[in-house]
């Protein structure tokens, strides 16, 4: 063994150093391999699942493609259907994208309506070849004639008959007039919050009451007597309409002066006209004591209101209304360039930075024709 030894260690030492390192490095490096791979045979990981448990995930997992492959499904198809009454269940089955339906309830919802077939393609999302597939299947009754609308209107409308006197008169009886509900109520709260209608005029300082229907039911106007007294023992009351004055006419007023007077028209320009006496107290300066002296002598005639047409206006437009301010106006804007014309002003309420209270604010003053 000796000599082997020898033999091996006198034929390495005759290899030059360089040999003699590149040997070393070599048998080394077959070393870390072999005990390497010894060491990986005997540390083989373990399978996570054994082949039993793998073999039921895999019938589990199949038994549930195989019940959604034969499980119910909806059947959607192509039935008559009225787009102004259809319920969503019923909606539901009919063979429209789902975008459509969505439009269509939302549409709907805005107090909008179908005429006729065509009204359909105003539906955002409405194609012309999906269009085409369910024409066929649209029923929308006829609408009644002209004929038939003047009919029913002489049997439906009420005549007013005999006189009233709106301090006194109840709101079912101002309804029984003509008036709506909503100017009815304006014309009992005033008297309830300590107005009084000493003339048939002061009907026109109500909020809601334009000069149209005023002139329809003034002939009907009975003041009491009483009041009547009071007014001729009175001062001579100056009345001025608010949105059709100039300065002279508001100079009158008691405290009103020619600053207050430009004041006025100037603020009455910006909104597009006053719906409500007590936006004066808007303007810049004015007092409580200034309004309450010259609440009794002003009406309103909303009638003369210049609205914006929302779906046409542009920022510079908007903007100048005292209502609205830069987050409002590029809201709005933005959702007529994402969705297209705002149908009703209630879809406003869904917007970023738009409340209902904003919404009530400005509806006198915007229209979405």
């Amino acid at each position: 063994m000796r000599k082997i030894w020898l033999k091996i260690k006198n034929g390495f030492l005759s290899y030059s150093r360089g040999d003699r390192v590149g040997i070393l490095i070599l048998s080394i490096l077959m070393l870390i391999l072999v005990g390497g791979n010894v060491f990986i045979k005997r540390t083989s990981p373990e399978p996570y699942y054994t082949q039993e448990q793998f073999d039921e995930i895999q019938a589990q997992w199949n038994a549930v493609l195989q019940a959604k492959e034969n499980g119910p499904e909806k059947s959607l198809s192509l039935f008559s259907f009225n787009p102004n009454t259809i319920g969503e269940s019923a909606l539901d089955s009919l063979d429209l994208p789902q975008q459509i339906k969505r439009n269509l309830i939302r549409y709907r919802a805005a107090g909008g309506g179908f005429k006729s077939k065509n009204d359909l393609q105003k539906l955002y999302g409405m194609s012309d070849s999906v269009f085409e597939q369910i024409a066929p299947f649209i029923d929308i009754p006829k609408p009644i004639t002209k004929a038939q609308s003047k009919t029913v209107q002489k049997i439906e409308e009420k005549q007013p008959t005999g006189f009233f006197d709106p301090n006194t008169a109840s709101k079912k009886e101002l309804e029984d007039l003509g008036l709506n509900s909503f100017q009815a109520n304006n014309i009992v709260s005033y008297r309830n919050s300590g107005g009084s209608y000493k003339q048939a005029e002061d009907l026109l300082k109500i909020y809601g009451l334009d000069s149209a229907t005023y002139k329809g039911i003034s002939p009907y106007v009975k003041i009491n007597a009483m009041v009547e007294a009071e007014k001729v023992f009175s001062e001579e009351l100056i009345m001025v309409e608010l949105n059709s004055a100039d300065t002279s006419d508001l100079i009158k007023l008691k405290g009103i002066g020619s600053v207050f007077a430009s004041r006025i028209i100037k603020y009455r320009n910006l909104l597009g006209g006053f719906c409500s006496a007590n936006q004066l107290m808007e303007v810049y300066g004015f007092t409580e004591e200034m309004f309450s002296a010259i609440q009794p002598s002003i009406t309103i005639d909303t009638a003369t209101i210049k609205p914006i047409r929302i779906n046409f206006a542009e920022y510079a437009e908007m903007i100048r209304h005292p209502y609205f301010d830069k987050a409002n106006v590029n809201t709005i804007l933005n959702e007529k360039d994402k969705n297209g014309p705002i149908e009703n002003l209630s879809d406003l309420e869904k917007l970023e930075s738009v409340d209902a209270e904003f919404v009530e604010k400005i509806r006198p003053y915007v229209t979405c024709r």
